[in-house]
């Protein structure tokens, strides 16, 4: 993997550190800590399938109580988001319009591998998108005061949830699941997030594209962007609108596009607005206000007129739901659509008249020239689609801004999937020689090159975001000790230059070794024709490596220049400059000492001690 240069300035402005990308603090359930189901638990039927595994209806063998459980295998240890709701089930008091939790165990098999089962209660009226479905499929639509009373469920649970400091992070139509009793319960809490009393809000990117709030959108696009419990709020609007009209706003549209026009466009509404209250109008227009600072509590929804018709008259609703659940599932007519998280280990289907424009590809295009090339590339650009396919080629244009595709949500979307699945990404590429190693035991060679602030260097970073994900070892901290490799070489090896602020001055071959089966094991990065000229002299507009700053700065800002017998009124002659900013941006910006903390950081997860960094 070869790699000369870094991404503009305006690229890395906008990108988090890579260091924060994986970290993971857990309690690490021992699979060995849990019982055998077998022993408790015997299997029925069947019931649909789950984020990660089919979901069947159990038995309890002493009682005969009935329960839901997924099933997840063959497992080898406890995935992070069944940890996330694991814990959260766990700990969380019971509620009427929340899933209850009987219990997490696992049944061992050392030949095909175990079984990781989740079990639940059983809500056998299926989910309010299959209500729907089933209802607009002859011809139907939920009653206005059933829509009220399912919202009014789901707005307790979430209030529920919200005193306990949770966000659900992935309400949807499929996330609400019906009792053939009327009951409305939340489920699915794999993506939800813990408030501790110290961080009352969220800056991680998690749920299903098309009931995204923009703030969680924009939280991937700025360091310090958060969010709030009401982003569950918005979501539940889409939900609002989902139960009117089938569908969610954009639900035509490829999951990765409509991370691009959620932000950008005006909250959507009902398609026939028309044709509905103009409570229920209101009410979705509340829950979809852009500014979330402005944006209702669920407290304060549940004191909206539309949803406060409930009040007095829950139990002849229930009654009504649970007669309209009955007939349904009598006619046999229930849809079973699913709409599948960003994160799930499955691709995301389009039908023949949505497949991509040929034009994601330019080996498709009749003419291909200079002409044709650009034209194509700045029209896409245009439409922030930076990357395009010429064959096995991947050209990438460098947006200069952060376009909130890079998470580990879309390392799982690119996992695995044709190529034609997807729109043309990074991720894919990587993705691609992935398979080819583990599927021909050949070693695989990916080239990066382009001019001075292309962004080479990020795309390098990218790749073995990728790679790592997919060789997800056992051993987290070897995970990330190949992730701070980079990060590290570059403050050691990158400068400013008149026209790259962060411009690589030195080659890198960066070899990644893995086990047959694909686990990653190790990396190792090797440097070449490093500028070791600069160390003593720099060209008028330039600076010295990042390093010499990082250092000078945290020291400066720690009070212990001194102790290294550093100046501290004027820095040392191969840090400054003619113009003599250099000191004016130590004492009044604090990115240099923040880069300074995020390279001991990497120090420390490569293993050096404190002590060894003392000196």
């Amino acid at each position: 993997m070869s790699d000369e240069n870094a991404a503009s300035p305006e690229a890395n402005q906008f990108r988090k550190p890579l260091y924060g990308l994986f970290q993971y603090n857990s309690s690490m359930i021992g699979l060995e800590s849990l019982a055998d189901p077998s022993d408790t638990w015997e299997i029925i039927e069947t019931i649909g399938k789950g984020t990660y595994g089919k979901v069947y209806k159990v038995a309890n063998k002493k009682d005969g109580s009935l329960a839901a459980v997924k099933i997840l295998d063959p497992v080898n240890d406890v995935d992070e988001e069944i940890e996330a709701e694991y814990n959260i089930l766990q700990f969380l008091p019971n509620h009427p319009n929340v899933v209850r939790f009987y219990g997490m165990f696992y049944k061992a098999d050392q030949y095909v591998g175990g079984q990781l089962w989740l079990v639940l209660e059983l809500c056998n009226g299926g989910s309010v998108t299959e209500l729907v479905k089933g209802l607009l499929k002859c011809g139907r639509r939920l009653d206005e005061a059933i829509i009220s009373y399912i919202l009014y469920g789901a707005l307790l649970g979430l209030q529920h949830l919200h005193n306990n400091r949770i966000i659900h992070r992935d309400v949807k139509g499929n996330n609400i699941l019906l009792t053939t009793e009327g009951g409305v319960k939340l489920v699915d809490f794999g993506v939800s997030a813990q408030l501790t009393s110290t961080r009352l809000r969220r800056n991680t990117s998690v749920g299903t594209p098309f009931w995204m709030a923009p703030e969680v959108i924009a939280c991937e696009q700025q360091y310090d962007y958060s969010y709030d419990a009401r982003c569950d709020v918005w979501s539940l609007g889409i939900t609002a609108i989902e139960l009117g009209d089938g569908d969610p706003p954009l639900f035509d549209m490829h999951p990765v596009k409509t991370l691009f026009k959620i932000p950008r466009n005006p909250p959507p509404t009902l398609l026939h607005p028309e044709k509905w209250c103009r409570g229920f109008n209101h009410f979705i227009s509340q829950c979809l206000i852009k500014d979330f600072e402005k944006r209702p509590s669920v407290t304060h929804l549940l004191e909206h007129p539309f949803i406060k018709q409930v009040h007095g008259k829950d139990m002849s609703l229930q009654k009504q739901l649970a007669e309209l659940i009955q007939e349904q599932q009598q006619l046999g007519s229930v849809a079973k659509t699913r709409h599948e998280r960003i994160h799930t280990r499955r691709p995301y289907h389009v039908d023949r008249a949505d497949k991509y424009s040929l034009d994601d590809d330019l080996v498709n295009l009749e003419v291909l020239n200079e002409d044709t090339i650009i034209h194509q590339l700045q029209k896409r650009y245009a439409d922030l689609q930076i990357y395009t396919y010429v064959g096995d080629i991947l050209i990438a244009l460098n947006p200069f801004q952060n376009l909130s595709i890079y998470s580990p949500q879309f390392s799982k979307l690119y996992h695995g999937v044709k190529r034609s699945s997807n729109p043309p990404h990074i991720f894919a590429s990587a993705d691609a020689a992935y398979q080819s190693m583990v599927t021909f035991s050949k070693d695989q060679c990916i080239i990066i090159s382009g001019e001075s602030g292309a962004g080479k260097t990020e795309s390098a970073h990218l790749i073995v975001q990728h790679l790592t994900f997919l060789g997800k070892a056992n051993n987290r901290a070897l995970r990330e000790k190949i992730l701070q490799v980079n990060p590290l070489v570059e403050a050691f090896g990158n400068a400013c230059t008149a026209i790259n602020d962060n411009s690589s001055r030195f080659g890198k071959y960066l070899e990644m070794m893995f086990t047959p089966t694909g686990a990653v094991m190790g990396a190792k990065i090797s440097e070449y024709l490093l500028e070791k000229s600069r160390v003593i002299k720099q060209a008028v507009g330039e600076k010295n490596f990042h390093i010499f700053y990082y250092i000078y700065a945290g020291l400066y800002h720690q009070k212990k220049l001194s102790e290294y017998r550093l100046p501290d009124k004027k820095p040392p002659r191969y840090i400054d400059n003619e113009t003599g900013r250099v000191m004016h941006d130590i004492v009044t910006k604090d990115s240099y000492g923040r880069q300074f903390e995020a390279i001991q950081h990497c120090f420390r997860i490569i293993g050096f001690t404190d002590e060894l960094l003392h000196y």
